[in-house]
């Protein structure tokens, strides 16, 4: 049996996140999440809304974006992430023959195949512990592929 695994080379940049955060009860919960995402060096600039319990994180053009980080500095603002979406954007269309691709040293395995190329603006979910309540992890925790291959940095697994 032969098993072909294509390495691919996506020419991205991560512009956006979408963060629900659970337990924003009033404006100085808020600003603490805000407060620790803006110490990360990476963020460019944040917009928390109370109403909704979210926040848009714009990122720095060409600067590896950490998503663990962003999910941490919620956990250390003393509240939990609800969901966590990225915009990526890919500047040439990408040859999908895997679950994966890399991006800045990191490998990103998508829960289920895509059915198109990764191609411009590609909104991702990302899955995991940090970046979903435990009932909704329990619910899609089988379809997470450890990873694809010998990575040296992290490994998320995301969806679209």
């Amino acid at each position: 049996m032969l098993l072909l695994c294509t390495i691919l080379k996506v020419d991205a940049q991560f512009e956006t996140v979408y963060i629900g955060v659970n337990g924003l009860t009033c404006s100085q919960c808020t600003k603490s999440v805000e407060m620790q995402i803006r110490k990360l060096d990476f963020v460019a600039d944040v917009q928390m809304n109370l109403e909704h319990t979210e926040g848009k994180i714009i990122l720095k053009k060409n600067k590896k974006a950490d998503i663990e980080k962003i999910a941490q500095a919620v956990f250390d603002a003393g509240f939990s992430v609800r969901y966590l979406l990225a915009d990526l954007m890919v500047d040439h269309s990408v040859t999908q023959t895997d679950k994966c691709f890399r991006y800045m040293g990191d490998e990103y395995v998508f829960t289920e195949t895509p059915k198109e190329p990764l191609a411009g603006t590609v909104k991702l979910k990302f899955i995991g512990k940090k970046y979903l309540p435990k009932n909704e992890f329990k619910k899609v925790q089988a379809l997470m592929d450890s990873k694809c291959g010998d990575v040296a940095g992290k490994v998320y697994h995301v969806a679209m």
